[in-house]
């Protein structure tokens, strides 16, 4: 084999395995599930976290499935995130007219909801990342 034929060869394997490995542009996975005190699961909503590092913010979000498992992702979903510290919010699902007519209240408790409240944060690094989250119901409310 002539050299030139080598290093096409190397070079054609080197293309193969940076499409096979992929580009992450720096980001890694981050999956997790959402459930309540009782261990059963948040079966709709999303997991939003902004990062925390300084300059401008980055965001990764998932939803949640019916199972409350949820994977993190920043241009498309479960493409990861960049490491670094995040504060966290949980979004349920948005309640129509008809349901907050009935006095249904949404499935997470408000708190958890906005960054100053949720007391949630998460530290991404590099490699796989897991972060799970127990939340707890709205308080009924009082007639």
């Amino acid at each position: 084999m002539t050299r030139l034929a080598m290093w096409s060869t190397t070079l054609l394997a080197l293309a193969a395995l940076t499409g096979v490995t992929g580009c992450n542009s720096g980001r890694y996975p981050v999956t997790g599930r959402v459930v309540y005190e009782d261990g059963s699961p948040l079966t709709e909503g999303s997991v939003v976290g902004e990062s925390t590092d300084g300059g401008a913010p980055v965001m990764a979000r998932g939803s949640v499935g019916s199972d409350g498992r949820f994977e993190w992702g920043t241009e498309r979903p479960g493409d990861g995130a960049r490491p670094g510290s995040y504060k966290v919010i949980v979004v349920p699902r948005a309640l129509g007219d008809a349901e907050l007519a009935k006095g249904e209240q949404p499935a997470v408790d408000g708190k958890f909801t906005k960054y100053e409240t949720s007391g949630i944060t998460f530290d991404v690094k590099a490699g796989k990342n897991e972060l799970n989250i127990t939340v707890s119901r709205p308080k009924a409310k009082g007639k």
